[in-house]
């Protein structure tokens, strides 16, 4: 993993979820809810950036060579813990731990997905709302991936990982808990 293909990844990610949130908004103000549609934008931002990362990049099906090794489901829960504990009985120091690429993932799972959470906050008040539209954003996505795009493409190119379940769903609740907490004492209030 450079600089650049971080930089790459992330930007086109960042490009897409950009334009995935003018259009939103752009249609909610066409119906006459400008405010309601700029409160949204964050909301909308975070989850639309998150879904193509999880997406993105697309494979060209022409040269595909199914099934991908890679793409196999992994049904574990919590097997990123076996790389913890890999790296804790090596004596890793700090650098093998901050490039490790699953570790990579667990932290992005959560930080992206407490993200949407907070986002998320300022619109509902209820945990059992928040909780569900996780389920319903993670669950979705890891069957996309599951299904190579709904079958778009002949095979999945992307991992099913239960353990992404775990995560987003924290990462989620967790945005959410602490946002929620903060409004209440501030006084401020969602919807």
């Amino acid at each position: 993993m450079t600089l650049g293909w971080f930089v790459h990844f992330f930007g086109l990610a960042f490009v897409y979820a950009a334009l995935a949130t003018g259009l939103a908004v752009g249609g909610l103000a066409g119906f006459g809810r400008v405010r309601a549609a700029w409160h949204a934008a964050p909301a909308i931002m975070a989850t639309a950036f998150f879904v193509f990362l999880t997406q993105h990049p697309f494979p060209d099906p022409a040269v595909m060579d199914c099934p991908l090794a890679r793409a196999e489901p992994q049904l574990r829960p919590f097997h990123f813990l076996d790389t913890v504990a890999m790296l804790h009985d090596r004596g890793v120091g700090l650098r093998g731990w901050l490039t490790n690429k699953t570790l990579a993932a667990v932290v992005m799972n959560v930080v992206i997905c407490a993200i949407i959470g907070a986002a998320l906050a300022r619109h509902v008040r209820r945990l059992r709302t928040a909780a569900l539209f996780g389920a319903g954003l993670t669950l979705s996505v890891e069957l996309t991936q599951l299904t190579g795009v709904w079958g778009l493409f002949p095979c999945p190119y992307r991992q099913f990982n239960v353990d992404d379940l775990i995560l987003n769903m924290t990462g989620v609740l967790s945005g959410f808990v602490l946002v929620r907490r903060v409004l209440a004492r501030g006084g401020v209030r969602g919807t």
